[in-house]
């Protein structure tokens, strides 16, 4: 199981595309301009969460944590039907992470 699929209901070591995710969740959500801002913040936030934790020793649950509210975030950027389709398509947008296409 992967980072969006444990995040909806638990957790896992995410990767290093978040850009192309970031292009991928505009595209399937049809994003506005200031969710894909708001995806954005989420992300920075979490890579900046994860560097500082793991500089202070790299607590695992602490790591999940801030993976829990990076999704947080960005579910709460998002309306009902494109929180439907971010949760169909959570192996599609982990395979992303982890370098696995999914078309």
């Amino acid at each position: 199981m992967g980072f969006f699929q444990k995040i909806l209901g638990g957790g896992n070591k995410g990767g290093g595309k978040l850009q192309e995710l970031l292009q991928t969740l505009t595209a399937d959500l049809n994003l506005d301009q200031s969710q894909v801002a708001q995806m954005k913040t989420a992300f920075q936030a979490f890579r900046q969460q994860r560097k500082s934790i793991k500089d202070a020793g790299g607590d695992r649950q602490q790591i999940k944590q801030a993976r829990v509210q990076m999704t947080q975030q960005m579910m709460s950027a998002l309306n009902e039907q494109q929180k439907q389709t971010f949760t169909a398509n959570a192996a599609k947008y982990d395979g992303i992470l982890h370098g696995e296409q999914e078309d």
